[in-house]
């Protein structure tokens, strides 16, 4: 499951990755906290805190990285429709890099695309 979403570099699930979700999830509680995540209430979406928000929204300097390939979070969706939207607003301090050939973690998946975006972005600030 988890190289679905590593799609520019499947070979970053490594043994030491897997671990990192499998004992945790062997802890006590472990279960009833993960079964909190799907039950509980998420809070608002990124859309409804942009508006509850949007003073503050608006004078935020915010940059994103998404993987084209994100199979969780497509940038296809509504949460990255909104994302681009603003991205694409000049009036806006939102930017977006799309990292090709890369799932829902890019920054584990395309370290040297995620951080060469990062570093160009906080350049341009």
């Amino acid at each position: 499951a988890l190289e679905g979403l590593y799609r520019h570099d499947p070979t970053r699930v490594d043994d030491e990755l897997v671990d990192s979700f499998y004992y945790p999830a062997k802890e006590e509680g472990a279960p009833e906290a993960l079964g909190q995540i799907y039950t509980n209430d998420p809070g608002l979406s990124p859309t409804d805190l942009h508006a509850k928000y949007s003073d503050m929204a608006e004078s935020l300097a915010i940059h994103l990285i998404w993987g084209d390939d994100d199979a969780v979070t497509p940038l296809a969706g509504g949460v990255g429709t909104f994302y681009s939207a603003l991205a694409n607003d000049e009036t806006t301090s939102v930017t977006m890099d799309v990292v090709g050939k890369t799932g829902h973690v890019p920054f584990d998946d395309n370290p040297t695309e995620c951080n060469g975006s990062m570093l160009r972005w906080i350049e341009a600030l």
